[in-house]
């Protein structure tokens, strides 16, 4: 099983992902790729097309403020609501290798979204999770930490990433 993770600067992770209308024994495969990826390159959110398959499949396992383990695997998630408060944060990602981003996100955010058995689900989310689901859900529509950059700062990061890819 390929658990390659792709950089932001490969074309696949700058495509909006497809919707989910199958739930079958290729998502079942797709998660499990998506588990394996988390556990062999040791990350706590993945969104499938880091995996290079362009379908709107998230799975997240980390361990929150209250030291509670949050695992969730979100198909065709879809963020509702935001909180009007904001707060800065400090962004790593497998896709932009070597790199920390300071981006504003929501503290608080709603998802919709289908369980793998396709039921559909609500989560309210707070703090690192929050994070965690704006910064992945991001990845389903083509974006990334790098997005919230200033042109120039954001056309170093690519440049740098480009010249890892080459080596």
């Amino acid at each position: 099983m390929d658990t390659t993770i792709f950089s932001i600067v490969q074309p696949e992770m700058q495509q909006p992902c497809q919707p989910v209308t199958q739930f079958d024994e290729q998502l079942a495969r797709d998660i499990a790729m998506l588990h394996e990826a988390m556990k062999t390159h040791q990350e706590s959110a993945l969104a499938a097309i880091q995996l290079g398959i362009p379908k709107q499949i998230v799975a997240i396992d980390i361990t929150d403020e209250q030291t509670r383990r949050q695992q969730f695997v979100l198909i065709n998630p879809v963020i509702v609501g935001y909180s009007e408060d904001t707060a800065l944060f400090k962004e790593q990602c497998p896709s932009l290798p070597d790199e920390t981003i300071e981006t504003t996100r929501a503290v608080a955010v709603k998802v919709k979204y289908q369980d793998p058995q396709g039921r559909h689900q609500q989560l309210e989310a707070e703090g690192y999770l929050a994070v965690f689901l704006q910064h992945t859900l991001d990845h389903l529509h083509g974006r990334s930490p790098a997005s919230y950059l200033s042109p120039l700062k954001k056309q170093r990061v690519l440049t740098r990433l480009k010249k890892q890819l080459k080596k």
